[in-house]
């Protein structure tokens, strides 16, 4: 009897985060659905996502996640995407071992792995071993120059300290007060709000309005610049929830439509 066959902790690289699980369905493959996690960059693991492989390996699709580095003095956010682009490089080459052609990937994450998918699929997808052809992000950050990103608030974790050292990690530039205008347009560089145009594939947002961590304003810019563009986009607020996204309604909805996207734009053949 054929049975769903899973991977955990293969190597993509050389570094002990450069590890990837990877699951593929029994028969058939309607493409990859790759999960990115959270943490702020500087925290997580793969190891979160592992209990949705059964499900979406049931319906017919492969399903990986993978570790990448964590930011740091040595690895800023240029190590990130290409941590994504070689774990792709590699599931694509072992689900190849296993008999699948590996294709079209859907990119899906919370907080820093939201912004990781929406950036990799936004910027990458003309280089990627697997191309991105959509994306769900949950509250994760699309504008870094977001004045109530950079100022924050007294209750928002991380504490704005904690911000500066992240955001100097992500750039590779110190950030102090006096280097503001040097230092924006490297946050730019890595925002995926500017990197929209027509051909941006098209994005789920589902993004809580009481957000204190990645400020609400941050999901209505990249809303409003995918509207700008003609690209095609759900919205889901979240009136009740912060961060968490606690609010089950609109969560089981955005569920909904993780699985038509997945439906649509990972098992229709490609167009010319």
């Amino acid at each position: 009897m054929n049975t769903i066959r899973k991977f955990y902790d293969l190597a993509y690289g050389d570094h002990e985060r450069q590890i990837y699980d990877l699951a593929l369905p029994a028969e058939g493959c309607g493409g990859l659905i790759l999960f990115l996690h959270g943490g702020a960059w500087i925290h997580g693991n793969k190891d979160y996502y592992r209990d949705e492989f059964d499900e979406w390996c049931g319906k017919g699709f492969a399903a990986a996640a993978i570790n990448y580095h964590y930011l740091a003095p040595d690895a800023h956010m240029g190590t990130l995407i290409r941590d994504i682009t070689a774990a792709l490089g590699a599931i694509k080459a072992k689900a190849a071992e296993c008999g699948f052609t590996l294709s079209r990937a859907l990119l899906t994450g919370a907080s820093a792995g939201g912004h990781l998918s929406l950036l990799y699929a936004y910027s990458m997808a003309d280089e990627a071993p697997i191309r991105p052809v959509c994306v769900v992000d949950y509250c994760g950050p699309t504008l870094l120059t977001d004045e109530e990103l950079l100022t924050g608030t007294p209750s928002r974790y991380p504490p704005e300290e904690q911000w500066i050292e992240l955001y100097s990690n992500l750039t590779g530039i110190p950030f102090r007060g006096e280097n503001r205008e040097e230092f924006l347009p490297e946050l730019l560089r890595y925002s995926p709000v500017q990197y929209v145009n027509e051909r941006t594939v098209p994005t789920i947002i589902c993004h809580g309005q009481r957000d204190d961590v990645v400020p609400f304003s941050n999901a209505t810019a990249l809303r409003d610049a995918l509207e700008a563009n003609g690209v095609e986009y759900v919205f889901l607020p979240m009136p009740k929830a912060g961060h968490g996204l606690e609010q089950e309604e609109i969560f089981r909805e955005s569920r909904m439509l993780f699985g038509m996207y997945a439906e649509r734009f990972l098992r229709e053949p490609e167009k010319e």
